[in-house]
């Protein structure tokens, strides 16, 4: 599979939809709303608060001048991007006459149902309904609605606009179809979709990303390690392997052998659920939820929660683009 480099510099901007929309404007859905706008004549940013759009826009604004210092406009300019996307507080507006559509609201199944189900009745019957949920099911996300196989799932990982890979997820009733139109649009906004043919829990993201900071946590909350030691032993011992080597790649290049053994006896080890569950909502109750509060797993106090994200923004855009760069060069071998 062959996308094109987040940096690749196209001489004139392939616009091949006429129309898409984001239905939701918080940090994901102006994140995505942006990748859209690589690619669409027009994009719609829709939310029912006008507080959240303009908020949105402004986030939008730093995003594309973040992307256009990286070379992760593909040759477009900030002005121009920024030009080709409105916003509105009206579904039918945003949905009427779109070709593709991203779900990007709060992580609720009732609500999410609701909607699917309006833009359903209100989007053209060739339009694709993407849900940007990071677990909820596929198939339950459309089950009010009439055209379930027009329905899949496009998780991004934060930040979405820098993070290439988007995870394309099959829903019962979600046709091959509709997979492989879904697939095709993100590789030709410059992204990386995985598909997930069964519609687990978690997807494949967050189900091994839960996996790693459940037993993370578990260690923490016994004393086993410090979280300064727990985030190093995954910053410098694990994740400079895995950006050249995946989990299961990794395990066949060192020898099944030898993994065979060790796993043997530490699978049966690893910790459950119950224990680092009730730590981490113990910390939410006492109102230590990270950054923002000052307080989480680390000490944040007197840091300046926008400074850290552009600081760590900046870091990842660049290991990001030598990443995919190390990736398109193991696709040609």
């Amino acid at each position: 599979m062959k996308v094109p480099a987040m940096d690749a510099n196209a001489s004139e901007q392939d616009l091949f939809l006429k129309k898409s929309a984001v239905i939701g404007a918080g940090l994901m859905g102006a994140q995505i709303g942006l990748v859209l706008a690589l690619g669409s004549r027009q994009t719609v940013l829709m939310s029912r608060r006008q507080q959240s759009l303009d908020s949105a826009q402004e986030n939008i604004r730093r995003y594309a001048q973040d992307l256009n210092r990286h070379g992760g406009l593909r040759g477009d300019a900030p002005d121009a991007v920024l030009q080709r996307i409105q916003t509105t507080t009206s579904l039918n507006e945003a949905v009427g006459e779109a070709a593709f559509v991203v779900e990007s609201i709060t992580e609720d199944l009732t609500a999410k149902q609701t909607l699917f189900q309006r833009m359903d009745a209100m989007a053209p019957g060739s339009a694709l309904l993407v849900s940007n949920t990071s677990g909820l099911p596929i198939s339950q996300l459309a089950l009010r609605a009439a055209r379930k196989h027009r329905i899949a799932g496009s998780h991004f990982v934060q930040p979405g606009h820098i993070v290439p890979v988007v995870e394309v997820v099959r829903g019962e009733k979600t046709s091959d179809e509709t997979m492989a139109e879904t697939t095709a649009v993100w590789k030709r906004l410059g992204r990386l979709p995985l598909q997930v043919n069964q519609d687990v829990p978690g997807f494949l993201v967050n189900r091994l990303q839960h996996a790693l900071i459940r037993e993370a946590v578990r260690l923490l909350a016994t004393g086993a390690a410090s979280a300064e030691d727990i985030d190093l032993a995954v910053r410098l011992g694990l994740a400079p392997r895995f950006t050249t080597a995946g989990p299961l790649e990794q395990r066949d290049i060192n020898g099944l052998n030898t993994h065979a053994r060790v796993a043997g006896h530490l699978w049966k080890t690893l910790d459950g659920w119950a224990d680092p569950l009730a730590y981490l909502q113990d910390m939410v109750a006492r109102g230590e939820t990270g950054l923002a509060s000052g307080k989480g797993y680390y000490d944040w106090s007197g840091r300046n929660p926008l400074a850290v994200r552009k600081q760590k923004d900046e870091q990842l855009f660049r290991r990001t683009q030598q990443v995919m760069a190390d990736w398109e060069a193991d696709q040609s071998d």
